[in-house]
């Protein structure tokens, strides 16, 4: 076995295989290491191209490491593996490639609409991290390197990614509901029931999920509010500190039974002094005897699941399936994409959209603004074409409740517990509906308050809810109108909650 190491990195292969080489990392904080291991596969290029090129590229992919994560020279070598397996498959060269030079690139560019966007794209991005590298010919320039261009340009295929993607506030609502009904059957446990509300609640990607902790879930006695710590990815920083996000009443009692459960199933796999680091997310399955856990990573990791892939076929997938009627993927994507787009309809800039979404630059977050100026996304509210039309878009913005409103447009709600009135939002309407506040949280003329105390329509609303239960099938159809308003609620509460923090971020 040959060891080679590259930072904190420890890289390793056998000398009859050394096309096979894995990378291993241990990271993290002392209380709190995490274990990350990747394997490149290079021998089945042997076929077409020689062995000092494959030496050449070995060594380009373990110095990567110096600049990017193990997670990043993954995803390069399977794209760059992808274009040279192609090459071999289109039998366009007679001999095995021992460089990369202007002819093998004049070739490239005969074949380049039969390759994949993101393979030339990598190709090019290694020459120019390694241009004096001897797997490429001296005298090459990045001109030479063949592209494929979209006349929408990268912006414009990102908005049609989003658009693609993103989903409704109607549909967000629906999918929520359909969880809480799955869940009140038993056919949905708390764990993905809690993970699916904090998932509408936080926006983050599937592998800050997988990295949280118990101990990460905590109770504020003074403020009576619920906080979460999330690790953020791609943030271009080797070891990101965590970010505190405050979580609505319903989703932060849903995590505390969340943890309880942890506990109970699987706390016994660890030490009374580990319970705090058991993931909040963990592996699900056990073997037997249920003395340990199936994953060799989960047992070393508290339980953690070892990738995004493996944690999105852990719960997004299977909350998903628990969800027939719902078209499309469910993905972390396709929440972050919905998220950024409300936020740009309620006319956040992409400043504020990268501080919610944690994007380590605004180059993806102009895209939901631009998309809300042209009144591409109008499916989210019936306003925004007739306002595209009269070449004024106008937007369903937040407010604040120190903003001055008209005595016949605010929306207040009365706490009949302790006699407080809120000011929720400002209605669009010159007549205000019957069921204020309640429907107007579903309603695109209804301007909520950032700052406002939603929580006291939630409660009237949950009330009515279990009442409803009791009640039996004859009000089944007022039980799903009642949900419906308890997310459009806990909607607005989450992005209020998101806009807040966004705001409070970018303070002097």
């Amino acid at each position: 076995m040959v060891y080679k190491t590259v930072g904190n990195t420890t890289v390793e292969w056998n000398d009859p295989t050394p096309f096979v080489f894995t990378m291993h990392e241990t990271s993290g904080p002392a209380d709190d290491r995490r274990e990350k291991t990747i394997t490149i596969d290079l021998s089945d290029l042997r076929r077409g191209f020689e062995d000092d090129f494959l030496q050449h590229l070995k060594e380009i992919l373990i110095r990567r490491r110096n600049k990017v994560m193990l997670s990043t020279i993954n995803t390069d070598a399977v794209y760059i593996c992808l274009l040279f397996r192609k090459v071999i498959g289109f039998k366009i060269f007679d001999r095995k490639i021992s460089i990369i030079d202007e002819s093998f690139l004049l070739e490239l560019h005969t074949v380049k609409e039969n390759l994949p966007v993101g393979c030339l794209c990598v190709l090019k991005k290694t020459f120019a991290a390694n241009p004096y590298s001897q797997l490429f010919a001296p005298g090459l320039h990045d001109s030479d390197f063949p592209e494929k261009r979209d006349s929408k340009g990268r912006h414009g295929r990102q908005i049609d990614r989003i658009l693609a993607k993103a989903l409704t506030r109607a549909a967000c609502v629906h999918i929520l509901s359909q969880c809480e009904q799955a869940y009140d059957t038993g056919e949905m446990d708390i764990g993905h029931f809690s993970f699916v509300n904090l998932a509408f609640a936080v926006f983050c990607r599937p592998d800050s999920y997988r990295q949280i902790r118990l101990e990460d879930l905590k109770f504020d006695q003074k403020s009576n509010s619920f906080f979460i710590y999330i690790i953020p990815t791609k943030t271009r920083v080797h070891h990101p500190d965590k970010i505190c996000y405050r979580l609505n009443e319903p989703v932060g009692v849903l995590l505390q039974k969340q943890r309880q459960n942890v506990i109970e199933r699987y706390g016994h796999l660890v030490g009374p002094n580990d319970i705090g680091r058991l993931a909040l997310f963990p592996a699900r399955k056990l073997g037997k005897g249920k003395s340990i856990w199936i994953s060799r990573n989960a047992n070393q990791n508290f339980g953690r699941i070892e990738t995004s892939d493996n944690f999105h076929g852990s719960y997004l997938h299977a909350i998903k399936k628990a969800l027939p009627d719902v078209r499309g993927s469910l993905n972390a994507n396709v929440l972050r994409h919905t998220v950024g787009t409300q936020l740009a309809l309620t006319g956040a800039s992409a400043q504020t959209i990268q501080a919610v979404l944690k994007h380590s630059s605004e180059v993806v977050c102009r895209a939901y603004v631009d998309i809300a100026f042209e009144g591409l996304f109008n499916e989210l509210s019936d306003a925004m074409q007739p306002a595209f039309q009269s070449h004024l878009p106008a937007f369903q913005r937040f407010r604040s409740k120190s903003d001055p409103v008209s005595i016949d447009k605010a929306i207040r709600s009365e706490d009949l517990d302790s006699g407080k009135i809120e000011l929720n939002g400002e209605c669009g309407r010159q007549i205000q509906c019957e069921h204020a506040p309640i429907v107007c949280y579903g309603c695109w003329r209804f301007t909520p308050c950032w700052d406002a105390d939603h929580s006291v329509n939630l409660n009237t609303v949950q009330l009515d809810l279990e009442d409803f239960k009791k009640r039996g099938k004859p009000f089944h159809h007022m039980l799903q109108k009642t949900q419906e308003a308890k997310y459009q609620i806990i909607f607005v509460m989450n992005a209020a909650d998101r806009y807040r923090q966004a705001i409070t971020s970018e303070a002097p």
